[in-house]
Parts: C-alpha cells; structure tokens; sequence
C-alpha cells in the first residue's frame, strides 16, 4: 500500500531543495500515478515549497562560493536536474555579476605551489572553467614560481 504522496515529497524536500524532475522522479519510482503526482507537485508550488527558480538559485550560489565549481559545469548538472536553460543562463549571469570567477577557479585549483600546471588545467576543466579563466589562473601560478 502506498503512502501519501505529499509526506513523501515533503519528507524528500526535508534535506535539501528540490527540483520540479526530481520530485516528479521520486514520487513516478514509488508507484504514483501521474494525476497523483502533479497534484502534488501544484500544491507544492501554491505553497511555495517547490520552485525551480529559488532551487536554481541557490543550486549556483553553492556551487560556486562552497563546492567552487565553475558555470559550464553547474549549468549541465541543473539542465540534469530538470531547470529550463533560459532560467539557469538568467540566475547564472546575475550570480556571475557578484562574483569573481577567477578567484573560485583559483580555490577550485587547491594548492599550487608544487603542483603541475597541466594537472591545475585539466582539473579546472573538469569543474567547469572556461579556458580564459584556466589560462588567467595558469598564468599566475606561473608567475609565482
């Protein structure tokens, strides 16, 4: 027997923001029926509980300032986790806006003292960095040794 849909969504909104796709993928895998499911998901949002945008939001701050990830990487994980790419490259740009970019990528290098400049790039890659920024942060670490 099934439980109630919203207690389990609640219940999966408890540890962290969610997105509209994974409350829709959470509810779909415990056998919810579709009807059941955007019911669910419309009183979530009359309740503001549920919102892509301020999911989106916070989704960019973090990655960028706590996990120091860079944009081309939190833009596919949130196309990923469902938010419309309209919404992401509006939030992103306004997040970009307060922030510097080549500092996060010089947090995101770790420590550089002895480290290879080839292995700072590829790992700067992997976090999403454009090459401008690579190259800018590669510069310094040059400079410095």
């Amino acid at each position: 027997m099934l439980s109630d849909p919203l207690k389990d969504a609640l219940r999966y909104l408890r540890y962290r923001l969610r997105s509209r796709k994974e409350i829709h993928a959470q509810l779909f895998k415990k056998g919810y029926s579709e009807e059941e499911i955007e019911e669910v998901i419309g009183k979530l949002e009359n309740q503001n509980l549920l919102n892509d945008r301020v999911f989106a939001k916070f989704y960019i701050s973090d990655g960028l300032s706590v996990y120091y990830k860079g944009p081309f990487r939190l833009k596919q994980e949130l196309l990923k986790l469902g938010v419309s790419e309209e919404l992401i490259d509006d939030l992103m740009d306004k997040e970009l806006e307060n922030c510097d970019l080549k500092e996060i990528a010089k947090k995101a290098a770790g420590n550089t003292e002895q480290a290879d400049p080839d292995k700072i790039r590829r790992k700067l890659y992997r976090k999403g960095f454009s090459s401008a920024i690579i190259d800018e942060v590669i510069g310094e670490i040059k400079q410095k040794l």
